[in-house]
């Protein structure tokens, strides 16, 4: 089935939207009450800092990437892979169910779920106790910026979902660690090809570097250009590669599995 259609698409968005809604409401509920109780309990204490935002971000990425973890689940369970693989719709059709659920569907869905948990606390706080914490503020800026990096870094977990059998969630990290490891061990020995002149011992001295720079003026000239250039790239790598390329691959392995 290699034709793209619009109204299977939309079916398999409600099934995955309806799947489990049962698991999704009980977590719903004890979220909900796990805020309140925070959240009266620190009002109570008179600890009125930005409890909020704090948790709402646990609540976005920490959750956000074990149930995009969870996502593929059942490709991967004898019992339901086959039925899940004959299921009317193209591989293409199915990622992007699972995708959207995951990442915007995740994402605003929790955004407007803590913003009513939020205001139904802080109503409870202020009629108890008269004062509460700040109301959650769902299109701050930081909150936005929040999502914006959610939607890109959480497509790596998408990507491991297709990939893991079992642990996804836990195997994806230690991939990351490795890569983190990795990326390291590659800048550092870069490092000390460049800067081996100024080695001593293991240790690479930079002062001298610096000062030669700064008495030849180059500091400005040199290091400030190399760092712009530097940070445009590392956005550019993030904003407009990571995701696209985890969705790749995540949708190459679905195919492949598929066949």
């Amino acid at each position: 089935m290699n034709s793209f259609s619009i109204r299977r698409l939309a079916m398999l968005l409600r099934r995955d939207f309806s799947a489990g809604y049962k698991s999704v409401f009980i977590a719903m509920a004890a979220v909900g009450g796990f805020v309140i109780m925070v959240s009266v309990v620190s009002a109570f204490g008179r600890g009125l800092g930005p409890i909020h935002e704090k948790m709402y971000y646990l609540l976005l990425f920490i959750g956000g990437y074990i149930v995009t973890s969870l996502t593929f689940k059942e490709l991967h369970l004898n019992g339901q892979s086959v039925f899940y693989l004959t299921l009317p719709g193209s591989s293409l059709e199915k990622y992007l169910s699972k995708l959207l659920v995951t990442s915007a569907g995740y994402a605003f869905g929790s955004l407007f779920f803590y913003t009513a948990v939020s205001s139904a606390a802080e109503g409870i706080n202020r009629l108890i106790f008269g004062y509460g914490h700040s109301f959650f503020n769902p299109f701050e800026r930081v909150m936005l910026n929040w999502v914006a990096v959610y939607l890109v870094t959480q497509a790596v977990f998408l990507a491991g979902s297709v990939y893991f059998r079992k642990l996804a969630f836990i195997k994806t990290n230690l991939f990351l660690w490795l890569f983190g490891i990795v990326v390291v061990i590659l800048v550092a020995v870069t490092a000390w090809l460049i800067f081996r002149d100024y080695a001593a011992g293991t240790r690479i001295n930079l002062e001298p570097y610096f000062q030669r720079l700064g008495e030849s003026g180059e500091m400005q000239a040199v290091l400030q250009p190399m760092a712009e250039k530097f940070g445009q790239v590392a956005k550019v790598l993030f904003w407009g590669v990571t995701a696209p390329v985890c969705w790749l691959i995540g949708y190459l392995r679905l195919r492949e599995t598929e066949v």
